[in-house]
C-alpha cells in the first residue's frame, strides 16, 4: 500500500497538540486531520522505513513548515488510527490491555487501526503483533483450527464479516479461508442483507455454503449417509448401523455445513472394532482434504499461494 503524506499546508486554523503526545523534546510534528503529534523521528524511523526515508529526502527550504522548530508531516489517515500506533509505539505493553478471553468483536476493535497503519507504513512489527492477535481467532493452520474447535469459542455474524474486508484492506489473506468458512453459517438473507461485504465476497460466501456440504457428505461425515464397511468386518456392520440421518437433520447441515467438525459420538455407530477404525480414519483424511482445499473453495489460490502473498 502506498504512504499518502505531504510536508506543508494551505490550512489557516493552526492544528490543536495531541493531549496524550506533544512531547517537549520530540523532533517531529506530524499532523493527523485537526491534531499535531509532536514525537519523535527516531522512533518513527526504527520502527518503519517508509518513516526513515520521508525523513531523509531533503526538502526545498520553501517548503518546509515547522511549529516550534520542528518540520512538519501531514498525512492523510485517520487520527484515531493514527493515536493507537502513536501509543503502541511508546506503550511497551499496549497489546497487554487485551484481556486474555477478549472476544473477536473486541480483538478487531483494538487492533484495526494499528493493522491500517502499520501495513500503510511498514511498521513491521506492530503489523505481525496485530496479525497474531487476529489468528487466535482466525486459524491458518488446522492445528490451530482444531485447538479452535475445543476451545468451544462462538463467533457472532455481524462480526465475522467486519473481518473480511479488513484481512482484505491489511493484505492478510491468512485470515480469509476461515473467515469466509464461518460465514457460510450465516443466514443467506443476512449475507445478501450485510451493507459490510463486498457483492463479490457475497458470492463467494454463499457459493462456499454449497461447496462445504458437498465435502461433508462426499468426505468428512460420509459414514453418516454412506456407511461402507471394513473389508474384514466380521459382524455385518452395514446392516446395523443406526439410520440417525433424517430429511431435517441433513437439511440442518446443509444450511450450517461444517465438514472440518471434529465428529466424537463414535460410540453411536455400534459398529465394530474394523469398521470403527476405518470410519475414523476416513473422517481425519477428508478434514485433512477440506483444510488443504479450503482457499481454492472461496478462490483464493492455494494455502501456499496466500503465504506468499501476505509476505510479499
Amino acid at each position: 500500500l502506498s504512504a499518502s503524506f505531504t510536508t506543508m499546508t494551505t490550512r489557516q486554523d493552526p492544528p490543536s497538540p495531541s493531549p496524550d503526545f506533544w512531547f517537549k523534546d520530540g523532533s517531529i510534528v506530524i499532523v493527523v486531520e485537526d491534531t499535531a503529534f509532536r514525537i519523535h523521528q527516531s522512533i518513527l524511523s526504527r520502527h518503519s522505513d517508509v518513516f526513515a526515508d520521508l525523513f531523509t529526502v531533503p526538502q526545498p527550504r520553501t517548503d518546509v513548515q515547522s511549529i516550534e522548530g520542528c518540520p512538519v508531516v501531514h498525512l492523510t489517515d485517520s487520527v484515531a488510527d493514527f493515536s493507537d500506533v502513536v501509543r503502541a509505539l511508546y506503550e511497551p505493553f499496549y497489546f497487554d490491555r487485551l484481556p486474555p478471553n477478549a472476544d473477536l468483536s473486541t480483538l478487531i476493535s483494538f487492533v484495526s487501526g494499528i493493522l491500517r497503519i502499520s501495513t500503510k507504513y511498514n511498521l513491521v512489527l506492530l503489523r505481525q503483533k496485530c496479525i497474531e492477535v487476529l489468528q487466535t481467532k482466525f486459524p491458518c493452520t488446522l492445528e490451530g483450527c482444531d485447538a479452535l474447535l475445543a476451545s468451544g469459542y462462538k463467533y457472532v455474524s455481524s462480526t465475522i464479516v467486519r473481518a473480511i474486508p479488513l484481512a482484505r484492506e491489511t493484505n492478510i489473506p491468512e485470515l480469509l479461508p476461515w473467515a469466509f468458512y464461518i460465514s457460510t453459517n450465516i443466514a443467506t438473507d443476512a449475507i445478501l442483507d450485510d451493507p459490510i461485504l463486498s457483492w463479490q465476497d457475497k458470492a463467494l460466501c454463499l457459493a462456499g455454503k454449497n461447496h462445504l456440504w458437498e465435502m461433508q457428505k462426499s468426505l468428512t461425515h460420509r459414514f453418516l449417509f454412506e456407511f461402507t464397511k471394513a473389508l474384514t468386518c466380521q459382524q455385518a456392520c452395514q446392516s446395523r448401523l443406526p439410520q440417525t440421518m433424517n430429511w431435517r437433520r441433513a437439511e440442518e447441515l446443509r444450511a450450517n455445513p461444517h465438514p472440518l467438525h471434529l465428529f466424537d459420538d463414535w460410540d453411536t455407530l455400534k459398529v465394530c472394532s474394523k469398521c470403527l477404525e476405518l470410519v475414523q480414519a476416513q473422517h481425519q483424511k477428508g478434514r485433512e482434504q477440506v483444510w488443504n482445499r479450503l482457499p481454492a473453495i472461496f478462490h483464493l489460490g492455494s494455502w501456499d499461494d496466500i503465504h506468499k502473498d501476505q509476505n510479499r
